[in-house]
């Protein structure tokens, strides 16, 4: 018997004490297998979308346990057969008991994901939908659920149908042009067609463009915490997490393992992980293998916060940091610098200043000043690390607030560099071609020879005008267009691999048209990338794929 047509029962509740468990029977002999459980307390079973209430009896027992039982009859179930709910007590011993009764009445039990699976092969579910049921049972964030559902929806299965529509116009505008042999191959309709391809290689490259951030909201963003020892890694994986996880002390080396949190942010998953200080003056064995590990947890992290306070390290860990840093930039991963501490910049020399340091030797690098005692800082970090999954880049310029000033009184600097032209201890910001801005020693802004510094009420209106706070870039950046907001997002990397394969073919349909390649070679080249798009949706897919895909879910799904 083709094991399709099984009537098959699981429990869709997870295993554990609950006050209610739900076991479904699914399949063409429900009906039959719940005729030998129970003992109704009418002569009648249910109609579809009524619940009743039953004793359970299969004859093991006197009785099991009072019961309520759910009809929804096919095709309008969530398999598109005949499925029966029976909801219980949720102890284990009535769990067994319950499921025990359903197969010894002929019922076979569910494998793993073998209720959507037959959602998909009766029509209830395209492929991306039911991978999407998956996505929504394990989401620990709203973010991640919108997104799942949106899929389950058929957000994603429209997207990849209109991509896949606008390729089956142009095959078919080939076929028919192939159709015509007493017709030579035009250059005209070699022109149309490959405007055509040209317009679906642009829509397939944004489609998979949203992979990046689509991947982060389902997976979450993996944010690792780093620098040399007793920087203030611990206390701000505490200060982002909100609970106090990693231990704070003034020794170094306290952390010697990697300490991982999840947490939520606006929405979204966020793994923090806060890692061993790297330091070149140690031979404890325990001390190196945490080093180890944290060079382990930066090679899979999606962002690096690198933490630079006071005072800075010696000369041989400035230079291995530094190479650790610009290697991590090398491999593609983004770093934004935590000027740590920063509530004790006005007592540093420039030797200790992390903000000199880091304005030196990372000129182009994305910076924040940050201070335990600063709760603003704290908010422009979180809003950082949001628009960095939303933009899928981080903003460049750094977000140092002004000693002595207002602490929402921030410069977002767009390149800053060390000079003497206000004084030996300042920063010079250049806000535009036309106009530089000076934090001076004095903590007053500096214009530039012709207007000297600003008074306060001048300050604070320009910034006032520029913006306000360190927030508004990254609030305006964000309501101009964030990926994740209404767009479709590729989420899965087995979608995304399905549509790299869709645009290199069409990418070459195009590349081929060009070179004057026939239109017979090039229908043969655009009916392949369809057939690639068609492994998302499961129009054209094999039972070895089905197999993999399914074989990941829970029982019960």
């Amino acid at each position: 018997m083709n094991p399709d047509q099984d009537t098959i029962a699981a429990f869709s509740t997870p295993p554990g004490e609950s006050g209610i468990a739900v076991m479904r029977l699914s399949g063409p002999d429900a009906a039959a297998i719940c005729d030998r459980l129970f003992v109704p307390v009418s002569n009648t079973f249910p109609k579809p979308s009524q619940m009743k209430g039953y004793t359970l009896a299969p004859g093991t027992w006197a009785g099991i346990d009072d019961v309520v039982l759910s009809c929804f009859r096919a095709p309008c179930s969530y398999t598109g057969e005949d499925v029966y709910e029976i909801s219980c007590h949720g102890g284990k011993a009535i769990r067994e008991g319950v499921l025990a009764s359903a197969l010894s009445a002929g019922a076979r039990a569910a494998g793993p994901g073998e209720y959507s699976r037959r959602a998909f092969l009766n029509g209830k579910l395209d492929l991306a939908s039911a991978e999407a049921v998956m996505d929504l049972i394990e989401a620990q964030a709203e973010k991640q659920a919108k997104a799942a559902y949106r899929q389950l929806k058929g957000d994603l299965s429209n997207a990849v149908r209109i991509r896949a529509d606008q390729l089956y116009a142009i095959l078919a505008h080939l076929e028919m042009l192939l159709d015509w042999d007493e017709e030579e191959e035009r250059d005209e309709d070699r022109i149309t067609i490959t405007s055509d391809l040209k317009e679906a290689e642009s829509a397939l490259q944004h489609l998979v463009s949203t992979f990046r951030s689509g991947r982060v909201v389902r997976e979450g963003l993996h944010v690792v915490i780093a620098g040399n020892p007793n920087v203030g890694k611990s206390s701000l994986l505490n200060a982002l997490s909100g609970r106090s996880r990693a231990i704070v002390s003034d020794i170094p080396g306290t952390t010697r393992d990697t300490v991982d949190i999840d947490v939520t942010l606006d929405g979204y998953l966020l793994h923090l992980t806060d890692t061993a200080g790297f330091s070149c003056e140690t031979d404890d064995p325990i001390e190196l293998e945490g080093i180890i590990r944290a060079g382990d947890a930066l090679n899979e992290a999606d962002i690096v916060l690198w933490v630079l306070s006071p005072p800075l390290p010696t000369h041989q860990d400035r230079r291995h940091q530094e190479e650790r840093i610009k290697a991590l930039v090398a491999q593609g991963i983004p770093v934004l610098l935590i000027l740590g501490k920063d509530d004790l910049r006005p007592t540093l020399s420039s030797d200790d200043d992390p903000v000199l340091y880091a304005a030196e030797r990372f000129p182009d690098f994305p910076m924040l000043a940050w201070s335990y005692k600063d709760p603003e800082a704290l908010i422009r970090l979180k809003e950082k690390l949001v628009a960095f999954i939303e933009k899928g880049e981080l903003d460049s310029s750094p977000d140092l607030p002004m000693a002595g000033a207002p602490e929402d009184q921030c410069l977002d600097a767009k390149k800053i560099e060390t000079g003497a032209a206000a004084g030996d201890d300042f920063l010079r910001t250049a806000t535009d071609a036309n106009q530089t801005v000076a934090v001076v020693s004095e903590r007053r802004l500096y214009l530039d020879e012709n207007v000297g510094f600003l008074d306060e009420t001048t300050e604070k209106e320009l910034l006032r005008e520029a913006g306000g706070t360190a927030k508004r870039d990254l609030l305006q950046d964000a309501s101009s267009g964030r990926s994740t907001g209404s767009e479709v997002l590729i989420t899965h990397e087995r979608h995304k691999a399905a549509v790299d394969r869709a645009l290199d073919l069409t990418s070459q349909a195009v590349s081929d048209l060009e070179r004057g390649l026939s239109f017979d070679l090039v229908a043969i080249t655009v009916r392949e990338a369809i057939s690639e798009l068609s492994l998302i949706t499961g129009d054209d897919v094999s039972e070895t794929l089905i197999e993999t895909i399914f074989s990941r879910f829970c029982i019960g799904k």
